[in-house]
C-alpha cells in the first residue's frame, strides 16, 4: 500500500531493552505486592479518589497534545499542508520508541521515517527534530530552576541535594550546548555524519563512505537552509518554548494529582512540582529505557518527603503507569492505526 512503512525487526539491543522493561515492571509489582500484601494493596487502590486519578490521566493526555502542537508549529515554519493529525501521530509514535530505547534515542529516527512519508525532506525533518529537542531541553532547564528556588526546602531533607542538582543541571546544559552546536554549525553536523559513516564502514555496514557522503550532500543543504530559516523565526521559537513549559508543567502535575488521590493535602504544590522536575532531569540520562531504575530511585528519594512509607511504593507505581507505560501503550495503538491511513502530502512554501 502506498505510504506504508516497514519498521525494522527487533535487534538484539531492542530485545534487551524490551526484556529489561518487562523485568523492571515485574519487579516493581513484586516489590509493591510483597511490601503490602495483595489484599491491602487492593483495599488501598479502592480507596483512591477517582477524580484525582482521572485528573492525572488528563494531565498526561494534555502533555501529548501539547507535544503534537509543538511539533506541528515547527513543521509549519518550513512546510505547508501538513495536517495536525499527521504531526500528532508522529509525536505519539516518538513517545513509544523513546520509551523503548536508552536516553530516548530511538524516538527521533522513527519520527523522521514518518515525516519522510508525509513528504518532508530528510534534511528538513532532521532540522525540525533537532530544533524541537533543543527547545525541549531549554524548557526542561528552565523548569529545573524550580528545585533551585526550593533549595532551602530540599537541602536539609535530601542527601547530597546540591551535588545532585549540579550534576543534573550540568548534564542537561552540556547536552543542549552540543545540540546547539549541531544546529548552528552545518560543518559540525557534516563531520559527525562522516564519523558515523566511518564507524559503520569499520563494521562493514557501509561500503563506500565517500559515495554515502556525496549522496547526503543535498540533504545537508536542505538542513542548512531549514536551520537558517528557524534563525529568522524567533517569535515562533519563543512560542514553542512557552508551549513546552506548559507541556512539562502538565507532566509534573501528574504526581501531584496522584498525591491528592491518596487523600493528602498538606504539602505545597510548588515543592511537589519541583521534586518531579528534578526527578525528570536526572532520570533523562540513565542509560536504560525510560530512565528505568534512576526514575524510580529518585522518585523514592524525593517523594518520601510527601508520602507515608506505606503509600510510597504504590504512588511510584501509579506514577510510572500513567507517565511511562500509558504512553507506550497509547503510542503503540496510534502506530497500528496509522498504518491504515493515506500519507499526508506537504510541500515547501515559496
Amino acid at each position: 500500500m502506498k505510504g506504508k512503512i516497514r519498521l525494522p525487526k527487533l535487534s538484539g539491543w531492542q530485545w534487551f531493552n524490551t526484556i529489561s522493561l518487562l523485568l523492571i515492571a515485574g519487579a516493581l509489582w513484586g516489590v509493591v505486592v510483597g511490601n503490602q500484601g495483595l489484599n491491602a494493596l487492593l483495599a488501598r487502590w479502592g480507596s483512591l479518589n477517582p477524580r484525582w486519578m482521572v485528573a492525572a490521566i488528563l494531565c498526561m493526555v494534555g502533555y501529548w497534545i501539547l507535544e503534537g502542537c509543538g511539533l506541528h508549529w515547527l513543521v509549519g515554519c518550513l512546510y505547508q499542508g501538513a495536517p495536525f493529525h499527521a504531526n500528532m501521530r508522529t509525536a505519539m509514535i516518538g513517545q513509544l520508541y523513546s520509551a523503548l530505547t536508552p536516553f530516548s534515542s530511538g524516538g527521533q529516527p522513527v519520527q523522521l521515517m514518518y515525516m519522510r512519508r508525509d513528504g518532508l525532506d530528510t534534511g528538513g525533518g532532521v532540522s525540525v527534530l533537532l530544533i524541537k529537542s533543543i527547545l525541549y531541553q531549554t524548557s526542561m532547564m528552565l523548569m529545573a530552576l524550580l528545585p533551585v528556588i526550593s533549595y532551602g526546602f530540599f537541602r536539609g531533607r535530601v542527601p547530597a541535594f546540591g551535588w545532585l542538582a549540579a550534576l543534573g543541571f550540568g548534564t542537561n546544559l552540556a547536552v543542549t550546548a552540543g545540540m546547539l552546536l549541531l544546529a548552528l554549525s552545518p560543518n559540525a553536523a557534516r563531520k559527525l555524519y562522516a564519523f558515523v559513516l566511518r564507524v559503520l564502514h569499520f563494521f562493514r555496514v557501509v561500503r563506500d563512505v565517500d559515495a554515502s557522503m556525496a549522496k547526503a550532500q543535498n540533504q545537508f543543504d536542505i538542513y542548512r537552509e531549514s536551520t537558517l530559516r528557524y534563525e529568522r523565526k524567533w517569535g515562533a521559537l519563543c512560542g514553542v518554548v512557552a508551549l513546552t513549559i506548559i507541556q512539562l508543567l502538565m507532566l509534573y502535575l501528574v504526581p501531584y494529582a496522584i498525591y491528592r488521590a491518596f487523600g493528602y493535602n498538606e504539602s505545597v504544590l510548588i515543592h511537589i512540582v519541583a521534586a518531579v522536575a528534578f526527578v525528570s532531569m536526572v532520570s533523562a540520562f540513565v542509560p536504560l529505557p525510560g530512565g528505568s531504575g534512576g526514575a524510580e530511585g529518585t522518585f523514592l528519594l524525593f517523594f518520601a518527603l510527601f508520602f507515608r512509607q506505606t503509600d510510597l511504593l504504590m504512588a511510584m507505581l501509579l506514577w510510572r503507569l500513567v507517565t511511562y507505560y500509558f504512553s507506550m501503550i497509547t503510542g503503540a495503538l496510534v502506530m497500528l492505526v496509522s498504518r491504515k491511513r493515506q500519507r499526508a502530502v506537504v510541500r515547501r512554501p515559496l
